[in-house]
This record gives C-alpha cells, sequence and structure tokens, in this order.
C-alpha cells in the first residue's frame, strides 16, 4: 500500500535557521527487503514512469506497523535506514556478475552434495555390491563400463543412487548409451535422469526408462546434448 507518513527525525538546520519538515510518499512492504529486492522495486517503478520513487528501508514501531497494515491513512512516525550505496563500477562489471554467480552456484552444488551424501537412498559400493550379489570390483568395474551410475563426493567416495536398481538385481537400461550421449559426466547424467522431458512425455527421463521408454528418453538426451530445451 502506498501512505504518507512523517519523518521522526528533528527538523534540518541549514546556515543557522530551522527548515520545515517534508511530507513525503512512502511505499511499504511490512517485512525487511533485499538489497537486490530493492533494487527490482526501483526497476519496476522506473519502468512504470515513477522514477521519483525510491525504495528505503524504513523502521516503524509495533503500533505504526499495525496501523499500516490495517490499510489506515493516518500518518505514523518512521525512521529512515542510511543504506549505502554499490560501487557503480562493481555493478557494471560483468566479469564480477559471473564470478559472483559461479560462487554461489558453486556453493548451492556443495550444500547439495552435503545432502545427497546423508540420503540413505545413496549406496557405498559395498551396499551396491550387495543389493546386486556381486563384489565390489564387480561395481567398480559396471562404473567404469558406465554400466551403472555412479556419483564421486571427493574425499568420501562413490555413492550410487538406489532408484537405479530394478527386480531381480537388474540395473537402469540404455546407461551406457545416455553416457556415449551426453558425456563422460556422471553428474550430469544424474541431473538429466531426473529432470522431466517433453520427449517423454513430461515425465522424468528416470520414471520413462523404468516404463520402457528408452527411445524417448534417448531422443530427450540427444537434443539435450545438442542444446535444444525439454
Amino acid at each position: 500500500m502506498v501512505t504518507k507518513v512523517s519523518s521522526s527525525s528533528p527538523a534540518a538546520s541549514h546556515r543557522g535557521r530551522q527548515l520545515p519538515p517534508v511530507e513525503a510518499t512512502a511505499l511499504v512492504a511490512l517485512r525487511p527487503m533485499t538489497r537486490d529486492e530493492l533494487s527490482r522495486v526501483a526497476q519496476v517503478l522506473k519502468a512504470g514512469g515513477m522514477a521519483e520513487l525510491k525504495p528505503a528501508r524504513v523502521i516503524l514501531s509495533q503500533r505504526d506497523a499495525k496501523t499500516v497494515a490495517s490499510g489506515s491513512f493516518t500518518p505514523v512516525d518512521v525512521t529512515l535506514v542510511a543504506t549505502p550505496r554499490p560501487d557503480p563500477a562493481l555493478i557494471a562489471d560483468p566479469e564480477t556478475d559471473l564470478e559472483q554467480a559461479l560462487t554461489e552456484a558453486r556453493a548451492r552444488g556443495a550444500t547439495l552434495k552435503e545432502d545427497l551424501l546423508a540420503d540413505p537412498a545413496m549406496l557405498s559400493t559395498a551396499a551396491m555390491a550387495g543389493q546386486l550379489g556381486m563384489s565390489e570390483e564387480g561395481v567398480r568395474l559396471k562404473r567404469k563400463r558406465h554400466e551403472i551410475l555412479g556419483l564421486e563426493f571427493a574425499k568420501r567416495g562413490i555413492r550410487y543412487p538406489s532408484w537405479q536398481l530394478l527386480p531381480n538385481a537388474q540395473l537402469l537400461p540404455a546407461l551406457p548409451r545416455l553416457f556415449d550421449i551426453l558425456g563422460p559426466d556422471p553428474w550430469r547424467l544424474y541431473r538429466f535422469l531426473l529432470q522431466h522431458h517433453a520427449e517423454a512425455g513430461g515425465a522424468r527421463a528416470l520414471d520413462a526408462l523404468k516404463r520402457g521408454r528408452s527411445d524417448a528418453v534417448l531422443v530427450a538426451a540427444q537434443n539435450v546434448a545438442a542444446g535444444a530445451f525439454s
């Protein structure tokens, strides 16, 4: 909502004389907003022809916050929170933006891997060998031949998603061909298998393979490898 507010700070002094307070119009959201959110709000306002409205952080008392939340246009006191301006050079530098994005992506990836390590559905080599009724060396050979999907966790060893196990100790079909199409990175294949694909009728590749729709999944993989979006 938009409500008029009056500042709680004392009137400014200019060359020894008091200046009258200035009444302003504030666009109020009753929650803290990040700097990125404030920037997006400013962009939306500017696009709507209201570039004179500048988003800013303010502090209200509990009572005044309830007044604003009720929709009342009664004037309330606020304290304007000074926000340092970001360095324009950093904002305009695409290399800095890219590096920040990559850093954040790596952090998300590390968090995902830690969560997966704690997932009981991620089997160790010994556990996978027990499920398949073979030796651990046999499992490692299957992974090397791309007949089984194993994910490497740096110094924490290899983990095997249990969902690739089918009844009667069978493995998910078409894995070697999918590796040939998508490349040797097991994490790329892992993401592909859990994604939904139009070529498979909107189903996940994993589910389509279990239903015997290997041809549709292979087409989806070829399109992904070629840069198409499914």
